[in-house]
């Protein structure tokens, strides 16, 4: 018995102990999440206090940009029952870009075999977007193509454009071709070996700038009123490579074999475009540039079956042109956009029956945007007058006492001689 009452004590010690270890456990835990919890809150007002301390030097400096911009924008002049900036201050553009690339090479080796090589990049797509502060834009792009695979092909460019000139820094590198010979009937996959690297940097002038404007189509950075046109000059300088790999041409019949080619090429033109109004909603657009190139310099390496190698200079003896057109439809409502606008370049150089060489790149654009003001820049919203019926009642109140004022006068005056007579 004594026993059994040791045990019934031991047990109901180490009970109590169990149950004050787990109060003291919760216990810290509640602590511990207390603490986490002032903490956090700790943080997120540090911040909000970092935030607000900050918002007097952003308005500040937005205040000397504006002033910038102000003094820049004072010295564009255009007609603005034609062309005008954008009420709100800030453009903002989501966009997908597309653009491709196709070339055909004519060539001829010693023996006279002529071959001809067709090269097609695979499309790419790009997501981006683009903001505008007042004329000054920043644009972002993305390409899931280039990540989701191995593809390495890249285009970049730097674009300035306004209502009377502008300039175009592209690079283009392309990695991923298919191609075939004339000798064949399918177009397959080519390696890595057949690449190009290109640059190319384009200007233009318009005449007419003060009531046509280009970039109110191609980044809506001023806005088109009325209907209007212009002729345009261009000048376009372009300087690249392109290899050629040995899985292009597997006919042995073929005494060489193209490697590679070296392009430098320098074309001057005009044109014509023309922004179409239609109604308070629609923008339409077209414009074509052709040029002439006034200097080139085209090389074409081949090497034969024997591992000879030979360099063929292009005859510049023909008319060799370079081509530009763009086009464009604007829908627009409120503060709100959505667009599409394409691209398209086409270079013929060379002589057909010795080494030409043609290439047209496209580009196609479509975008959602939208336009809003800075709280720097809200306008305040118009008052609405009310009628007040109770100043009108007043004020006639007040004629029709006057009126039977004057009046009185004249009646006393009148009476006053018959008093006298009798």
């Amino acid at each position: 018995m004594l026993l059994t009452l040791m045990a019934c004590g031991a047990w109901a010690e180490h009970t109590y102990q169990v149950a004050a270890d787990s109060i003291d456990n919760d216990t810290t835990k509640t602590t511990f999440l207390e603490r986490l919890q002032e903490k956090k809150e700790q943080i997120i007002q540090n911040i909000q206090e970092k935030v607000d301390s900050l918002k007097p030097k952003a308005e500040e400096a937005m205040i000397k940009a504006d002033s910038i911009l102000d003094v820049r924008n004072a010295k564009i002049t255009t007609d603005t029952l034609w062309v005008a900036r954008p009420q709100e201050t800030w453009t903002f553009r989501a966009k997908v870009d597309g653009f491709g690339e196709m070339i055909h090479l004519r060539s001829v080796d010693n023996a006279g075999t002529k071959g001809n090589y067709y090269l097609n990049s695979d499309p790419k797509i790009t997501l981006g977007i683009m903001a505008n502060y007042r004329g000054i834009s920043a644009s972002f792009s993305l390409s899931p193509s280039k990540i989701l695979s191995d593809i390495s092909d890249m285009m970049s460019a730097i674009n300035y454009y306004s209502n009377t000139f502008g300039l175009d820094f592209t690079f283009e590198k392309v990695k991923a071709f298919r191609g075939r010979t004339s000798l064949e009937s399918h177009t397959r996959k080519l390696s890595s070996a057949t690449n190009m690297r290109q640059f190319a940097v384009t200007g233009y002038y318009v005449f007419n700038g003060k009531k046509f404007s280009l970039p109110a189509v191609f980044n809506s950075t001023w806005v088109q009123k009325r209907s209007a046109g212009s002729f345009l000059v261009q000048a376009a300088f372009n300087t690249g490579r392109i290899k050629i790999g040995g899985d292009l041409d597997t006919d042995e019949a073929v005494a060489s074999i193209p490697e590679r080619i070296d392009m430098n090429s320098l074309a001057i033109g005009g044109g014509y475009g023309y922004n179409l109004v239609v109604g308070k909603h629609w923008l339409l657009h077209g414009t074509a540039q052709p040029s002439l190139m006034v200097w080139q310099n085209y090389k074409l390496h081949t090497t034969d079956r024997k591992g000879n190698e030979e360099v063929n200079k292009m005859d510049t003896s023909h008319i060799n042109f370079f081509l530009v057109g763009r086009i464009g439809a604007i829908y627009s409502w409120d503060r709100y956009f959505i667009g599409l606008t394409s691209v398209v370049q086409h270079s013929k150089s060379g002589k057909d029956s010795d080494f030409a060489l043609r290439d047209t790149q496209w580009q196609t654009r479509a975008f959602f945007g939208w336009r809003v003001h800075t709280k720097l820049h809200r306008r305040p919203e118009p008052v609405k007058k009310r009628r007040r019926t109770t100043t009108v009642r007043r004020t006639t109140t007040t004629a029709k006492t006057a009126t039977t004022a004057t009046k009185k006068p004249a009646a006393t005056t009148t009476k006053k001689p018959a008093t006298t007579k009798k």
